[in-house]
């Protein structure tokens, strides 16, 4: 990014952002939604945009990046355009999940939240996505897959744009 670059949100994504403070008692308790528009819009959450969320929430950067570390779907390294959360708690590993996490990555040759090559797909390891009834199961982007093998898996990330 240069100098010159000014970060800011789309008017649109500041409507939405304005629109996400009439919904709260304070401009904290908005933080969440607005974090997650911001990765939304920008891919993720690196300094730059946590300064400029900062300057427009009036919250201190360390207090944000304190929550960005907190949660994992909240990225402050580069990920891919889609992401794969692949469950690996006890459940979904009894199925398969831990197995799933493992190949998934051997396949796509990458690790961890890294991007792949082409910058597609990040695959993240989740403890636990709440869906103990579709197990193993797994999350591409908004979209939960359940009773999954790992050639499903394959074929839904190829899938993806």
């Amino acid at each position: 990014m240069s100098k010159l670059e000014k970060i800011e949100f789309t008017a649109e994504n500041l409507a939405r952002y304005k629109e996400y403070l009439t919904r709260y008692d304070d401009i904290e308790s908005a933080l969440l939604p607005t974090l997650h528009l911001a990765q939304e819009q920008f891919g993720w959450l690196p300094d730059h945009i946590v300064k400029y969320l900062a300057e427009l929430m009036g919250i201190p950067e360390i207090h944000i990046k304190e929550v960005i570390s907190f949660y994992d779907m909240l990225y402050d390294t580069p990920v891919g355009r889609n992401i794969v959360h692949v469950c690996t708690n006890i459940t979904c590993s009894m199925f398969g999940g831990r197995e799933i996490y493992q190949g998934l990555l051997k396949h796509y040759e990458t690790d961890f939240l890294t991007p792949t090559r082409d910058g597609r797909i990040s695959i993240q390891k989740m403890e636990c996505l709440g869906a103990c009834e579709i197990a193993p199961c797994m999350r591409l982007n908004n979209d939960f897959l359940g009773n999954v093998d790992l050639q499903t898996a394959i074929h839904k990330i190829d899938e993806l744009p």
